[in-house]
């Protein structure tokens, strides 16, 4: 297993958006600048829905839910 990260900026807050493929499922964490991490419980068909659902989340949910 092996992670791969994207970085993001939302409302000037700098996220990075972790993706781990386990068995045939992508799993997708967002981590804050203080390294706090946000883990979904729902897996994806692909990475790119992975990220895609994850940077949905951040744009779309009051920013202060993933500042820690």
């Amino acid at each position: 297993m092996s992670a791969t990260g994207k970085q993001i900026v939302v409302e000037g807050h700098s996220f990075e958006i972790m993706t781990e493929k386990q068995g045939s499922a992508w799993r997708v964490e967002v981590v804050n600048s203080a390294k706090t991490a946000f883990a979904f419980d729902s897996t994806f068909a692909s990475e790119e829905e992975a990220i895609a659902h994850a940077s949905d989340a951040l744009q779309s949910t009051d920013i202060n839910t993933y500042l820690g």
